[in-house]
This record gives C-alpha cells, structure tokens and sequence, in this order.
C-alpha cells in the first residue's frame, strides 16, 4: 500500500499538481499538457505516468485519435477538490499571516471557521503610532454608511452605539456583557435615556467577535491570542473583504447566529428593569 496519501502524493511534485489543477477543468489531449505545464516533456510524462498509477488520472480517447487525453478518475476528482481548498487556505493566510499568528479564532463557529478561506482577498486595518483608532474608524465609518447592515458585537463602545443605522431593517446582536455595561452607564446617568436605537432589532448572543455586514462587504475583529478571555474591549484591527464569497459567508453565519439568538426584553426586564 503507498505510503503517501492521494492527497499528499500530488502535492509532493509542482507538476502532479498542475496536470491535477489542469484536469479539474476538464479532460484535455496530452499536447496541450506538454505546451501549457512549464516543466520539460519527460517530467509532464513520468507525472502522468504515475498519476495513472495511483488511479488519479487516466488516459481516453480511441485508436484513431493521434494523440491521447487525459481525465481525472473519481479518486482524482476529489483529490483535485482537495488540492484547490488547500492552494485556497495557503493564498488565504498569505495575504496577512501576522494576524492568523496573533489572533483567535476558536471563538468563530466550527463550520464558518473553517469556511474562512472563502473570504478571499482581503485587508487588515490596524492601530498605529498615527492612528492610535484606525481600526474601530474604519468599523465605524463602514458601519455608519451602511444602509440596514447586520451587526454584531461582544463590547460596549458609545461611538458604535451612536453610528448604528438607525432603521428597522439593521439587526444587531450583542453580548449580556455588553448589555449590562450599557445599562450601568444610564444608572451612572453618562446617557439621559435608554432606548438611542428603537427601530434596531436588538437580540442578544454569547459570541465574542465584532461583525459588520453590509451590502458589498464583511468586517470583523477577533480576540488577540494575549487575551486571558476570549473578549474585544480593545480592538486593534480590523479584517476586510469585498468579496462576493466574504459577503456570503459573513451573512450565513449571522444568519446562523441570529436563528440562535435570544430575545433581548425578557433580558432587561430580569435584569435592568429600573433603567427601562
């Protein structure tokens, strides 16, 4: 039994990758193979040859044919859907490995977690020596512009609080934590009323990570990897996509987490009654 797993074997040579990549797409005649892989003849012949021996790839076509083609087997299939969501993890991390070193993301759902790749290219805004708040700003102003974004977030913040679109259509959901803070700042009387956002749907969760969904583009913060608790009383950076798949992930999963949520008012009649 080969020691290697399908998966490893072709990743183990550039070229049995490339024919893999190049099949996925379909069959396609050994010339085409020998002029688009940049590697010499007998490297292209010797990769399909062992393609073929592992039962990864075969070789079709009749007798008449001057030349044969090559197909992906059923084996080869999947290996090839594996090898793409890898080269998609690998682009993923290198566009910004800093912050997958230096971040959580244990308090993202198992199945969006590992969904994240799918957010393709993106950009991390962070807090610097010039821009001490660069990275809530940029939450901030995206979040303000937003027409009905989805929200959510695991602290209290004012400036947050005061650029939520303030419409029936923007859904938030926050903490228990968050809540109570809020609530102790009207008893502290730093706010003069309660209810700054009555047409927001409000709901409460239990995840610890900032989120901005909007038409055409997801943010988020996550915890840094120093926090003893998986908190964001300090955001740092921020993570930003435009892409079609980071809008769709990002909705699903608030999506996921709102069919979850609990209903905020039996929360604050409990609990803050007095300030209601």
């Amino acid at each position: 039994m080969p020691a290697e797993s399908p998966n490893e074997f072709v990743i183990a040579s550039r070229v049995r990758t490339v024919i893999v990549q190049q099949l996925a797409a379909g069959p396609t005649a050994t010339g085409e193979l020998l002029g688009e892989i940049a590697a010499s003849e007998s490297a292209v012949y010797d990769a399909l040859s062992s393609l073929a021996e592992r039962g990864i790839a075969r070789e079709t076509g009749s007798e008449s044919q001057s030349e044969g083609t090559w197909a992906l087997t059923a084996q080869g299939r999947i290996v090839a859907d594996s090898v793409e969501a890898w080269q998609a993890t690998e682009s993923f991390l290198e566009i910004d490995p800093e912050y997958w070193q230096t971040h959580r993301v244990d308090v993202i759902p198992d199945p969006f977690r590992r969904r994240l790749s799918e957010l393709g290219d993106y950009e991390v805004y962070r807090d610097g020596p010039g821009e001490p708040n660069r990275a809530e700003q940029v939450a901030v102003s995206r979040m303000a512009a937003a027409a009905a974004p989805d929200i959510t977030t695991p602290f209290y913040s004012m400036n947050h609080q005061q650029n939520v679109p303030d419409t029936p259509e923007t859904r938030m959901l926050v903490t228990r934590a968050a809540t109570d803070i809020s609530a102790q700042r009207y008893r502290e009387g730093h706010r003069e009323k309660l209810e700054d956002l009555p047409a927001v749907q409000m709901r409460l969760t239990a995840c610890q990570f900032a989120s901005v969904v909007g038409d055409g583009f997801v943010l988020f913060g996550l915890p840094t990897v120093d926090a003893d608790e998986p908190t964001l009383s300090d955001t740092s950076a921020t993570l930003f996509s435009e892409t079609e798949s980071a809008v769709e992930w990002g909705t699903e999963l608030f999506e996921s987490l709102w069919e979850r949520s609990d209903p905020m008012e039996p929360y604050m009649v409990e609990h803050h009654a007095d300030v209601l």
